[in-house]
């Protein structure tokens, strides 16, 4: 069995994930991080890898290069690691909006998401079936 760290992989998927709270907000971030060309990989691209990994008998595979990063980051300084992802945390959008009802991507959008930022996600979902009509 492999254990696959991707990072992040454009699948088209955040319009059918369930937000909360603020939904237009965090499926716009959400959505637009998932499209990054230099942050993200492709599903296409992510699943040959993790085939030829699993033909090598490799036990772990980590595709994108900033996954890459942040493990190395992760095993040489945990604690500082901690203390960003706490950060980042904090800059995530607030409570609010809808409270614990859930809404899907499609019903979140905004100027932000779909746009031009959102334009590979938005290609992958096309490819992966992931639009529904």
């Amino acid at each position: 069995m492999t254990t696959v760290c991707p990072g992040l992989m454009r699948t088209g998927s955040p319009r059918n994930a369930d937000f909360k709270g603020r939904h237009r907000y965090e499926y716009a971030w959400f959505s637009i991080s998932d499209a990054l060309p230099l942050l993200t990989v492709s599903a296409e691209n992510a699943a040959r890898q993790v085939v030829r990994a699993c033909k090598r008998g490799q036990a772990e595979l980590v595709i994108s290069v900033p996954a890459k990063i942040a493990v190395l980051f992760d095993s040489l300084f945990p604690e500082m690691m901690s203390q960003m992802l706490g950060l980042a945390n904090q800059i995530l959008p607030a409570p609010g909006g809808v409270g614990t009802q859930s809404m899907k991507g499609r019903e979140s959008t905004s100027v932000w998401s779909p746009s031009w930022l959102t334009t590979l996600n938005e290609e992958a979902a096309l490819r992966n079936n992931e639009v529904r009509h």
